[in-house]
């Protein structure tokens, strides 16, 4: 079934739909624990294609709040996991519970980007955290990167009132060393150490959002989303307009209020 979707990437694209199921919403709440994850993304890391990328701040929260609806991901590059059933998270600005769609996208060799996994569900303000493959079933491929989007619908009969963000994900090997020293961590703040570490924001993430309580980032997750801010700000040597520096210097101070308000 091919459908036309306008304003995915605020052109037209092709979405072929390819599969979709019941997906669960994690939202996991334990003690929140003391703990210093710090995160530093590999020096070969990849730059996202330019129409995954969002004008940060050009859109706040439906109710007009100050942050904007919020991927917590990178996207000035490509961020990792080694996971195939990773887990995504974002910020909802808005008190009030909207209609939000969640989608991942491969590209094909042909440029098109085609609809892998969608699932509708309701917001809810804070930290929202999503793991759309359920153990068992077959999720991402390793070797292959994806778009991962959150559209919030403030109006259904206005779609261009819409809030939306989106990254890209990497899906790469365990590396060896790093599983060995995975199987001897005691607790999910040691676990977000070392996946910080070696570069892994979306595991990093997954491990540091089991120790925070319920839409919230707790102080693991809330150290690394600085960190993140951090590594966000582009190199001299990147290739980038004005208005995409200064959407990107946007979005670092976005991440580092959302660590500090969400903790």
């Amino acid at each position: 079934m091919m459908a036309e979707i306008v304003g995915l990437f605020n052109k037209p694209i092709n979405v072929r739909v390819v599969t979709g199921c019941v997906l669960s919403l994690a939202l996991v709440a334990t003690p929140a624990v003391v703990a210093r994850a710090e995160y530093k993304p590999p020096e070969d890391q990849k730059t996202p294609d330019k129409e995954t990328r969002t004008n940060s701040g050009t859109t706040r929260g439906c109710d007009g709040g100050d942050i904007p609806l919020t991927v917590l991901a990178s996207q000035n590059y490509v961020g990792r996991t080694t996971s195939t059933h990773p887990t995504f998270a974002w910020f909802v600005p808005d008190s009030k519970s909207l209609e939000l769609k969640f989608t991942i996208y491969s590209r094909g060799s042909d440029g098109n980007f085609t609809e892998v996994h969608s699932m509708s569900l309701q917001s809810s303000p804070g930290i929202m955290t999503l793991s759309p493959f359920p153990e068992g079933e077959p999720g991402l491929l390793v070797g292959k990167d994806y778009v991962w989007q959150v559209v919030i619908l403030c109006d259904p009969s206005a779609p261009s009132s819409a809030l939306v963000d989106r990254a890209q994900i990497e899906v790469v090997e365990m590396p060896p060393d790093l599983q060995d020293k995975l199987d001897n961590a005691v607790d999910s703040a040691e676990k977000a150490d070392l996946y910080a570490e070696a570069g892994f924001w979306y595991n990093a993430l997954d491990e540091a959002l089991k120790l925070a309580e319920e839409s919230k980032l707790g102080v693991v997750a809330s150290a690394l989303l600085e960190d993140l801010a951090k590594w966000e700000k582009p190199k001299p040597s990147q290739e980038l307009t004005e208005e995409e520096r200064e959407s990107i210097e946007k979005r670092m101070g976005y991440l580092i209020e959302i660590a500090n308000v969400a903790r």
